[in-house]
């Protein structure tokens, strides 16, 4: 008897490790601190990752939307959050598929010199955007919806948000689109968000994580523990505002007044949430940059089996 105890007690120390994925899994983003990517920083964070049995996550940036899809496609990673150049992919029928929004909503400003009143006083001037990535797809978009021409401007490419707000702060473009807290400097600086485009586009969801066909059917599990991680953090967010705070001035390198303003201004964008609908309005701002109209099926591209377990692992409907 004593004999079969001690051997009990070695395969229950044994189960954690036996449940644990050993392997590194890769999470990246196209960005360092942006708001819209905080739940997956976040799961790291709080070691939801870990609890959900990935014992190697790394949340990796590389730079550029276009960067991300090129990496989650070739199976550099098996995770990935450019939700709006994937589009792109998707158009062309590549194997991507959505597994839960992250943000709900698009947290980018136009930002402009203090004295520009509305929009149509940029007329022909010098915008900084990113080609390919999602700044560009929304400035189209937007000029669409207040029935502005696609040459309004003239478009300068700068990836990442540091090289528009120096272009700002030199007066190389006379406007930039931007997320927070990445506008922050220029704001201190005298400029003013012009067009908040959370106030033009309700509802929409900017950000995903995505994996391929491919991993969903040859490693579900791995699918499945990452998806609860990032729900997890998701909640985590919206029902702690002194924590979440924190985790906002961890992800964003800002002080805690920076960090509040924005946790409250993003709160309710933490939805964990999976639609067709939601899918087709953020495949629409893309849409609004080819010439085009694309045959896109939103459901072909989603896998909500994840997130509802999920959910039901947090008692959530």
């Amino acid at each position: 008897m004593k004999r079969l105890l001690v051997g009990l007690g070695f395969l229950l120390l044994a189960a954690p490790g036996a449940a644990q994925i050993a392997k590194p899994v890769y999470i990246s983003l196209p960005s360092a601190g942006n708001i819209q990517h905080l739940a997956l920083t976040a799961a790291k964070y709080k070691h939801f990752y870990e609890d959900s049995g990935l014992a190697d996550a790394r949340v990796v940036y590389l730079r550029g939307n276009s960067i991300n899809v090129q990496a989650i496609l070739s199976g550099s990673v098996q995770f990935a959050s450019a939700f709006g150049p994937s589009m792109h992919a998707m158009f062309r029928g590549e194997q991507l598929r959505v597994l839960v929004q992250i943000f709900n909503q698009i947290p980018m400003a136009l930002i402009t010199r203090p004295e520009v009143k509305k929009i149509e006083e940029l007329k022909g001037q010098k915008i900084a955007v990113t080609f390919g990535g999602s700044t560009y797809s929304v400035l189209l978009a937007m000029l669409s919806h207040f029935g502005l021409p696609q040459n309004f401007g003239e478009y300068l490419n700068m990836p990442g948000d540091q090289a528009k707000a120096a272009a700002l702060l030199q007066g190389t473009v006379s406007a930039a689109l931007m997320a927070p807290p990445a506008d922050g400097p220029v704001l201190k600086a005298g400029f003013k968000r012009l067009v908040y485009m959370g106030d033009v586009f309700k509802g929409v969801p900017f950000s995903a994580m995505l994996t391929t066909a491919k991993i969903i059917q040859e490693e579900p599990d791995l699918v499945e523990r990452t998806v609860r991680a990032v729900v997890k953090a998701m909640l985590y967010l919206r029902q702690n505002r002194e924590g979440g705070i924190e985790l906002v001035m961890k992800h964003g390198q800002v002080d805690r007044d920076i960090a509040t303003a924005l946790y409250d201004l993003s709160r309710d964008a933490f939805v964990p949430a999976l639609t067709a609908d939601g899918i087709m309005k953020r495949a629409e701002l893309e849409i609004a940059t080819l010439k085009e109209r694309p045959n896109f099926d939103p459901k072909q591209f989603m896998d909500d089996r994840f997130l509802k377990k999920a959910l039901a692992a947090e008692g959530q409907k």
